[in-house]
């Protein structure tokens, strides 16, 4: 039987989560600086977190309404939403504190002061080009869809989402040779090629070889 001596030997102290670069910019917020107003309400019970992929259009205005900028082709943009990963990819203040408050199909308003947006001092995002950053501002944002996402390349160029899990446990490498279906999709949705029926492309990993549409 082991002894009290033994059991206070044994215990070792856990160590603390260090603090993230986003949690001590969050320190920086005061009250007031952030306000949110509900314009449609979502569904579901869950909201993003750190680890998700956030889908969402972003149209940013002055408080007398003039669109500053926008995702939106209806004014002026790519018709392209924003996608970013919480907790990993550089977002200004504001929408990393407020998009997490968020449903999916949310359309919220969020004001801002300077100090939320690119007016933050040291903000890890550059402005566009003759962005009024000094200005208090309207950043509508609407949440199209959020889940989890694995980083396959640290600038975030690639990343996974699950749709199917797979079986056993073991992942291809060089110089496996593949079996797969393969389609890809634009930001806005557009299928540029899709590959699910008849024989699968079937090449080696690692290799040069890229299956042709």
């Amino acid at each position: 039987m082991a002894s009290e001596e033994d059991a206070e030997q044994s215990y070792v102290p856990q160590k603390k989560k260090s603090e993230s670069e986003d949690d001590k910019r969050r320190k920086k917020i005061v009250p007031g600086s952030l306000m949110k107003a509900l314009m449609r309400p979502g569904g579901g019970e869950s909201n993003p977190s750190d680890g998700d992929q956030i889908i969402y259009h972003c149209t940013v205005r002055t408080l007398d309404g003039v669109v500053v900028e926008s995702t939106r082709s209806e004014h002026g943009g790519k018709g392209i939403p924003i996608r970013n990963v919480l907790g990993k990819s550089k977002m200004i203040l504001g929408l990393l504190e407020g998009i997490p408050t968020m449903l999916k199909g949310e359309v919220a308003m969020f004001k801002m002061m300077p100090q939320m947006h690119y007016g933050e001092e040291d903000c890890p995002v550059p402005a566009p080009s003759s962005f009024p950053k000094e200005y208090d501002l309207h950043f509508e944002i609407e949440l199209i869809d959020f889940s989890k996402a694995k980083v396959v390349s640290d600038d975030l160029g690639v990343l996974k989402k699950v749709i199917d899990e797979g079986q056993g446990w073991e992942s291809p490498r060089e110089p496996y040779e593949v079996k797969a279906w393969i389609s890809a999709k634009t930001g806005d949705g557009k299928v540029i090629m899709s590959h699910t029926e008849g024989e699968p492309y079937f090449f080696t990993f690692g290799k040069c070889e890229v299956p042709k549409s």
